[in-house]
Parts: structure tokens; C-alpha cells; sequence
């Protein structure tokens, strides 16, 4: 009850639009009848805010790492485009769950639902279009619903790609995200600009408005959706991986549990993968293993600096994918795009036949 009078409580006082949405009545009321989707209408839920009720940022204010000013356990969505750095605190993106911006000469947006607890980084254009993005106001699975001011579709973050209106069947390519810490972000990418508070909006950045909801034990959803796996905690963080239909779970509390630093050699849909999981920072990353067409298998070698060796060649690799000396000094892992930090019964309901570690 706590957390329902918690969320009710941010309903009303997130901040209000007048703008009219494509499928709204006069009054700004949803009106399902009026959509043609490729998901069931009755499962989209009005979350309550109206369109642009929570503001989505346009080309938000940026600091260098060393001058963002906040703590180092902040947790921020780390994104990297075309070798440039730029972490997203979740302490702002509570607030404005969508982002449009540039970064490495890349138009992009980036997404958070505190709701689902899922992060992801897309291209903003779709089919040579460059789209801008709004927080619709609406859900479907309790997960955020985003919509684009150039056709008014209806883009679901979690199904990655648009589910209503002109552009319903088109698919976003995402970007390499992860979620880690601040002040880990910093130690991996030094240059890396943050985004700031700085955003024209007079919100209490910093203080998390959702009470107790991201506590593991904690079941409360706000809508009616799916049933979810009672496997594992509601809201433990996972690492979700897909790849060719198939999809892995990595729980946080599993990967843990494995130790301070962990290596994990898999596969997913056929694609050899290695997660790497940093317990201290809660910073679980996924690779692809194959460096010229061979596949890889990695231990930890130094927990403190964070190293690790492949059995094949022997080359030592860092935390960032990289190998740092041995014979593939210079090689690069390439991160697997289809893998985001999100809460466990979000994952479980949007891929139900998922595979689980532990």
C-alpha cells in the first residue's frame, strides 16, 4: 500500500501538458478504439501523466566526468557512439525517462523506465527519418511507452520499436549501453562528458520518487499486466541478453554470489558471449567472445585491476573489452547491443521462455 500511495503521490505532482495527443479525445483521455497496434489496445494502460506530462530533454546541458556534481555511487546509464563516452544519470532520467541527443556525430535517444528499471540507447533514425521522441504517457507490461513528433507513432522501449500508428513494424537499432556507477564510469572512461541538472526544468533531482518500488522483494506493479516468474526477486536486477530469438537471464544476486570479479562463457541463440560482472559496482557487461572467427574463453586474472585472460592465446584483456598484451594486444570484444541491466519480472514477462543462470 505504501508504494501505491508513493506513486500516486509523483502523479500528482509531475508536471502537466495541454498538448492534445493523436490518440486522445478533446479531453486528453486515452481512447484505445481509435489505434491500430500490433499489441492488444486493452493491455495499454494511461499511466496518468498526458502526453509530455514528464518532459522529455532535448539536447541536455553536459559536464566532464570530473566536474559532474554528483556522488560517485550515483547510478548513471553509461552509453558509448563511434568512440565518445556520455553517462546519463538515472537520478535525472527518473524525471524525463527519454532523452534526445548527439553523441558521436550520432543522433540518438536514450531511455529509462523506472518502472521496468530498463535502460536502453537507440538510433533516433528510422529508415533515413530522424525522429524526436515524448514520453506518451502511457504503458503497456507497466513499461514505458514513447512516441515520435514526426508521425505520432507509439514506440514501446522494452519491444524496441514501434507498435502503433504509421511507422507500426519498425524496429530500433540500439546502442551500447550499461549501468554501472559513477565513479566506476569515470575510472573506465575518463573524457566521458555527464549530463547535468542543468535542464530547465525545476525538478527534485537526486531524491528517488518512487519510495520503497525498486526493492527486490517488492511485488507492487502499478497496472495490470502479465503474470511474472516468481523465480527469482521481482525487482532484482538482471543482465538480459538475446540474440536470434533466443534470450539469458544473468541475475545480479547469481553473479554476486560467484565472486567479487567474474568471467561467464556463454551462448545465446548461437552467439558465443562473455559477461563480465564487477560486485562492487553492481556492473554486469556483455561481449561478444570471437575475435577472428575464433572463439574465446575468459578467466579473471587480477580482481583488483580488473583483468582477465583468454585460455587460447593467453592475451590479458581489461575491463572495457580491450587486450592490453599477448598476442591479440590491441583487439577490441565488441560489446552485444541486445543486452541491458533491467528488473527480473520485467524481463521474465517480456521474454517468458527466457534461459536463466544460476
Amino acid at each position: 500500500m505504501r508504494s501505491q500511495i508513493i506513486w500516486l503521490t509523483l502523479l500528482a505532482t509531475l508536471p502537466t501538458s495541454a498538448c492534445s495527443f493523436v490518440s486522445s479525445d478533446s479531453n486528453g483521455d486515452f481512447d484505445a478504439g481509435s489505434l491500430s497496434c500490433s499489441i492488444p489496445t486493452s493491455q495499454i494502460f494511461d499511466g496518468g501523466p498526458p502526453r509530455d506530462g514528464i518532459p522529455s530533454l532535448q539536447r541536455p546541458t553536459v559536464t566532464t566526468a570530473d566536474e559532474a556534481a554528483f556522488s560517485s555511487s550515483t547510478r548513471v546509464l553509461g552509453v558509448l557512439v563511434n568512440g565518445e563516452a556520455r553517462a546519463y544519470p538515472y537520478s535525472v532520467m527518473w524525471w524525463h525517462e527519454v532523452a534526445n541527443d548527439r553523441l558521436g556525430d550520432a543522433e540518438i535517444v536514450v531511455t529509462y523506465c523506472p518502472l521496468t528499471g530498463s535502460g536502453i540507447g537507440f538510433n533516433a533514425s528510422v529508415g533515413g527519418t530522424l525522429l524526436s521522441f515524448g514520453v506518451s504517457g502511457l504503458l503497456y507490461e507497466n513499461n514505458l511507452i514513447m512516441f515520435d513528433r514526426q508521425t505520432e507513432s507509439l514506440w514501446n522501449q522494452l519491444l524496441l520499436g514501434a507498435q502503433c500508428g504509421p511507422s507500426q513494424g519498425a524496429e530500433l537499432s540500439r546502442l551500447t549501453v550499461f549501468e554501472t556507477n559513477l565513479g566506476r564510469w569515470r575510472e573506465l572512461y575518463p573524457q566521458s562528458t555527464v549530463v547535468s541538472t542543468t535542464t530547465g526544468f525545476n525538478l527534485s533531482y537526486g531524491v528517488y520518487p518512487y519510495g520503497d518500488y525498486d526493492q527486490e522483494d517488492n511485488e507492487f506493479v502499478p497496472w495490470p499486466g502479465s503474470e511474472f516468474s516468481s523465480v527469482r526477486p521481482p525487482k532484482e536486477l538482471v543482465l538480459g541478453v538475446h540474440a536470434n530469438g533466443a534470450s539469458v537471464a544473468f541475475p545480479f544476486g547469481v553473479l554476486g554470489d560467484m565472486g567479487e570479479v567474474v568471467a561467464v562463457n556463454e551462448a545465446v541463440g548461437g552467439l558465443s558471449i562473455l559477461v563480465t560482472y564487477e560486485r562492487a559496482f553492481k556492473t554486469a557487461r556483455a561481449f561478444d567472445r570471437r575475435v577472428d572467427g575464433q572463439n574465446l574463453t575468459f578467466s579473471v586474472t587480477d580482481t583488483a585491476t580488473y583483468l582477465y585472460a583468454d585460455a587460447e592465446t593467453g592475451s590479458t584483456w581489461n575491463a572495457r573489452g580491450e587486450a592490453v598484451a599477448g598476442p591479440l594486444d590491441g583487439e577490441q570484444l565488441a560489446p552485444v547491443a541486445d543486452a541491458y541491466t533491467l528488473f527480473w519480472f520485467a524481463w521474465s514477462v517480456y521474454y517468458p521462455d527466457t534461459r536463466l543462470v544460476q
